[in-house]
C-alpha cells in the first residue's frame, strides 16, 4: 500500500475527472467518545464545499441519513446513510425495501440494550432507524466483556431468526437487516446513477472494516484510500495517516486542480 501523498503529481492528472466518495467518522472528522460531538471544522467544512463546487462527491456513512444530511449540510452531494441503506440527493431518494421490514426489530433490541445496559457506564445505544448502533468507547475496560455478554445475548435469537445480522467496528458494534448490501453495493449504485458512461474514475476515501466492501468493490475501477496510523491488511490501494492528511490531501489537491485549469487559460489564450 502506497502513502497517497508521495504520489500527488501521478493522482493530478486524474484528478479532475474524478468522483469522490467519503466516509465521515474517522476520515472527514477524528473519531470521539460520543458519536454527536463529531463535528466538521470550519477548515475541512470549507475544504469539502471546495470539493463539491469542483467534482461530483458522496458521503457514505454508516449514521442515518438524516443524521450524516445535518453534520456535512452541504447542496449538491448525494448522501447515503445506514451504510448506504438509504440513498438521497439531487433528485434521487432510495430505500432498499428488504430493510425497512427489520425496523420494529432494531427497535425493541435498542429499548433491550438500553434497559440491561444502565447500570454500566459509558456505552450508548444509538437507534437509526435501519440500523443500529452499540458504542463502548466511554466503557471502562473490566467493562467490556460485559458489554458485550450482554449484547450477543440480547441479539442472538434475531441473527438465528434470520432478521439480522451484525458487525464490529472501531469501539461498536453494529445491528444491521439482514440483506446483501453495504458500502460497496451503495457505491456502486450510487456511481451508475452518476455516471452510467463509466467516465468518472472513483475516488474512496474510509477507515474502517465496513469500507472494506467499498474498496473491494472499486479495486479495478477506481482509486482506493484508507485511513489509518497502522494500515494492516486492506483492501485500498493507498493510505493516508489520519483526517489532518486527509485534509492536507484536499489542499494539495485543490491547489493542483487551480494550477491545472490556469495552465489550461494560458494555453487557450496562447492560441488566440
Amino acid at each position: 500500500m502506497k502513502h497517497i501523498l508521495s504520489s500527488l503529481e501521478y493522482f493530478a492528472k486524474i484528478s479532475s475527472n474524478s468522483f469522490w466518495l467519503l466516509d465521515y467518522d474517522g476520515t472527514l472528522t477524528p473519531i470521539v467518545e460520543e458519536p454527536g460531538l463529531a463535528v466538521l471544522d470550519p477548515e475541512m467544512k470549507k475544504l469539502l464545499g471546495s470539493l463539491v463546487s469542483k467534482f461530483k462527491v458522496a458521503i457514505i456513512s454508516g449514521r442515518s441519513l438524516s443524521d450524516i444530511k445535518k453534520l456535512v449540510s452541504l447542496k449538491k452531494i448525494y448522501y447515503a446513510g445506514n451504510h448506504g441503506l438509504e440513498i438521497s440527493g439531487r433528485g434521487t431518494k432510495f430505500i432498499l425495501p428488504e430493510a425497512k421490514r427489520a425496523r420494529p426489530t432494531i427497535s425493541r433490541i435498542c429499548d433491550e440494550l438500553r434497559n440491561e445496559l444502565k447500570h454500566i457506564n459509558g456505552p450508548i445505544v444509538e437507534d437509526k432507524g435501519l440500523t443500529a448502533s452499540l458504542h463502548y468507547r466511554s466503557v471502562a475496560r473490566r467493562k467490556i466483556g460485559r458489554v458485550k455478554e450482554i449484547f450477543d445475548r440480547i441479539v442472538r435469537p434475531h441473527i438465528v431468526s434470520g432478521l439480522i445480522k451484525t458487525t464490529r467496528g472501531k469501539k461498536v458494534l453494529e445491528i444491521r437487516p439482514n440483506v446483501d448490501w453495504d458500502k460497496g453495493k451503495a457505491a456502486a449504485c450510487i456511481i451508475n446513477l452518476v455516471d452510467p458512461g463509466r467516465k468518472l474514475v472513483p475516488i474512496y476515501i474510509g477507515d474502517d472494516r465496513t469500507d472494506e466492501d467499498a474498496f473491494l468493490a472499486l479495486k479495478n475501477r477506481g482509486i482506493t484510500i484508507l485511513v489509518a496510523k497502522n494500515q494492516g491488511r486492506s483492501n485500498a490501494e493507498f493510505f493516508l495517516r489520519n483526517v489532518d492528511e486527509v485534509k492536507f490531501f484536499f489542499e494539495k489537491l485543490l491547489g493542483q486542480a487551480r494550477l491545472g485549469r490556469s495552465r489550461q487559460s494560458g494555453e487557450r489564450c496562447a492560441l488566440i
